[in-house]
């Protein structure tokens, strides 16, 4: 069942996936940006400096949903239940 959004979802994306794999940042994840505008979109940032409510998925989820390097028929495969995440935030924040 699609959830009944008022503002669009961002497309998770296979560089997102792996941006959040190779950050840097201290206990990365990737979240829900929003803008003034209302526009949804994903970034990767350290988890202490965002809102929890904001947060799709940590690095430490991905790995264990990927594995530490993993290739594109995995992170393919991962695409669709990443974004009913996203998908399932953005209704609830809407």
């Amino acid at each position: 069942m699609e959830p009944n959004l008022d503002r669009t979802a961002p497309r998770v994306t296979a560089a997102h996936l792996r941006t959040l794999l190779g950050s840097s940042a201290e206990r990365p994840v990737l979240y829900l940006s929003y803008g003034e505008d209302s526009e949804a979109e994903l970034d990767v940032w350290a988890a202490g400096l965002v809102h929890e409510a904001d947060i799709v998925l940590t690095r430490v989820t991905a790995v264990d949903l990927l594995g530490e390097e993993p290739d594109s028929e995995a992170v393919a495969a991962a695409l669709p239940k990443v974004q009913e995440t996203v998908d399932r935030r953005i209704s609830v924040r809407g």
